[in-house]
């Protein structure tokens, strides 16, 4: 990976979003930011304020709308994090759209031009200037190939790579500002920046998406009345991705089409399942905009920057999950979450248990037009995130577009019974589960692990014993409490010897100036000479020692937990390493 600089060096942009911040009614937020130690940020003024009647997820989602692309992308990233936020301000960044214009069919040429190396015109038999769709990373143009094949070219505007990187650096600053002031629970604003970077930085390299599309269509390529354009890859590059052009209407308008809604509902179920428990990957973000439908009802789905990627062992996990919600199993899910994710402090498996199935029995209580499965998912990582339980992100990610599938499913479909369509998937996936020859698989897997535990074992006993032998075994525990305790005890420790010092070298100054005084009438000799001396001297020490009480007391620990690497990016020079990931040509 790539050593790369995190400076923030546009103050102008850093005085923008703040001020936006303040107008939108954040000012608060911003007014407990250090901004006094930057120049030229320490006195952020609003300018009028807007909507204070609004709750703050608006607020705050018409702010990052006001920000341009970084932002919005951050907002439409969190939409799809219910394990991170409330579920109003989940719903309130997922209404946010690109409002960006179109760019110059110029310039798309210019671009295109210089990452294919040749001539629009040897490219491509025919290419519209005018583009038939925009949004805040790239733009589409329709065109055709000397073959006459029909094309959708996707570009990258110019200089959009260098404007998120900006906006990401000064993203790190501010979380980094942020960490104490807003609570995430077991997230940190710190990690939530650098995940959004890594989705960013995937999203803004062509190449990726057009792999992730290449991946989702051999997925799908058995899925009846469901099809993923074919990415041309001798006409794709980091900038420029071109695929097969696409005729039908966004799914949200399929009234507008001769398509049979239950048919394409169904395609999409099926999908959806494939996807995620066949092959392990899918469309992480299924709005009704990024999924076409055509008069034959066939579905295409469209924009692969977003297609997440799941672990056997989360698949397996995901279809115990998906298993337990259908047959309403709380125990089973409990335990379930539990094995998923990772706990800071014990976890009470009985009191979630109960949790999950209050929230079952609540649902099962509905008509089966109110049972909303996005939702449930959505709610059982809430829980899962209430109990200290961290899940990987492809979770809540998941979620999230189940919450979008059944939304569109309800759209399309207003009387759709949801429970009884993905039903036979829960019981194929439980049948599956109990399969002789996957547990074969499963009992060969076990065995291996247990005969390489049984080979090691003698070794590992025999290092034990000899180290009991030699007197050279330790027992290494993590005890925090115990270690604020011993901290806190040396302290004091300390704070009491420079407090007895402070008070042995007062009483001594005090008894030599008393001596001064009692001698005042006398003519100063050496003796007096000295003994003025002693009371300064003393007077010195005892301010020194003073001020060391006062630092070890009051000081000392505060300024050992401060986050100096907070302001780092404000020193000229400094480096940080990034997220592991690919860097950005030219950012």
């Amino acid at each position: 990976m790539v050593d790369r600089q995190y400076r923030l060096q546009d103050l102008t942009r850093a005085r923008e979003i703040l001020a936006v911040l303040v107008r939108h009614g954040f000012g608060q937020v911003v007014s407990g930011l250090p901004l006094h130690r930057i120049p030229g940020l320490g006195n952020i003024k609003a300018e009028g304020h807007i909507g204070e009647d609004l709750p703050a997820p608006e607020r705050a989602a018409r702010a990052m709308e006001d920000l341009g692309p970084a932002f919005v992308k951050l907002g439409q990233m969190l939409s799809t994090r219910p394990d991170l936020l409330p579920e109003e301000w989940v719903l309130a960044f997922a209404r946010l759209q690109d409002h960006v214009p179109p760019f110059p069919g110029a310039e798309a040429r210019a671009v295109i031009e210089s990452q294919l190396g040749a001539p629009v015109e040897d490219l491509f038999a025919e290419f519209s200037e005018e583009p038939v769709a925009s949004a805040s990373i790239a733009q589409v143009h329709r065109a055709k190939t000397h073959e006459g094949r029909s094309l959708a070219v996707k570009v990258q505007r110019p200089g959009i790579e260098a404007q998120l990187r900006s906006d990401l650096n000064i993203l790190y600053v501010l979380a980094g500002w942020l960490e104490d002031q807003i609570d995430l629970g077991i997230y940190t604003p710190q990690a939530v920046v650098e995940a959004f970077d890594r989705a960013l930085t995937a999203e803004a390299d062509f190449n990726l998406e057009a792999a992730s599309g290449e991946q989702l269509g051999e997925a799908l390529a058995g899925v009846a009345g469901v099809s993923v354009p074919r990415i041309v890859r001798s006409l794709t590059s980091r900038r420029v991705m071109t695929m097969e052009w696409v005729d039908g209407r966004n799914l949200g308008e399929i009234e507008q089409t001769r398509a049979d809604p239950q048919r394409v509902l169904a395609a999409l179920i099926d999908a959806t399942y494939t996807q995620i428990f066949t092959h392990g990957l899918f469309h992480g973000d299924p709005h009704p905009g990024n999924l076409f439908v055509d008069d034959d009802s066939t579905l295409h789905y469209l924009d692969f920057g977003l297609v997440g990627r799941i672990t056997p062992e989360m698949r397996d996990t995901l279809m115990a999950l998906f298993v337990a919600v259908m047959f309403k199993d709380a125990d089973g899910l409990a335990r379930t979450l539990y094995r998923a994710g990772s706990a800071e402090g014990r976890v009470n498996l009985r009191e979630l248990s109960a949790q999950i199935e209050t929230l079952l029995s609540r649902y099962g209580e509905l008509a089966y037009d109110q049972q909303d499965t996005g939702r449930i998912a959505m709610e059982v990582i809430t829980l899962a995130k209430s109990h200290g339980l961290k899940l990987p992100e492809e979770y809540a990610v998941l979620a999230r577009a189940m919450a979008t599938i059944d939304g569109i499913s309800r759209q399309i479909v207003p009387d759709f019974d949801i429970w009884n369509a993905v039903k036979p998937y829960a019981t194929r996936l439980a049948a599956e589960r109990l399969d002789p020859e996957a547990w074969g698989g499963e009992l060969l897997r076990s065995g291996l692990s247990t005969a390489t535990l049984l080979r090691d074992l003698p070794t590992q006993l025999d290092q034990l014993l000899l180290d009991l032998e030699r007197g050279t075994f330790q027992l290494t525990a993590e005890t925090p409490a115990i270690d604020r305790l011993n901290d806190t005890i040396d302290r004091l420790g300390r704070a009491m010897v420079f407090g007895l010092g402070v008070s042995a070298f007062l009483v001594s100054a005090a008894i030599m100036t008393a001596v001064l005084v009692f001698h005042s009438g006398e003519p100063l000799g050496f003796s007096e000479l000295l003994t003025a001396t002693g009371v300064a001297v003393s007077l010195l020490a005892a301010s020194g020692l003073l001020s060391m009480l006062i630092w070890n007391l009051f000081l000392a620990h505060r300024i050992r937990a401060v986050r100096w690497s907070r302001f780092a990016g404000f020193i000229p020079g400094f480096r940080r390493r990034p997220p592991d990931r690919d860097p950005p040509d030219g950012a």
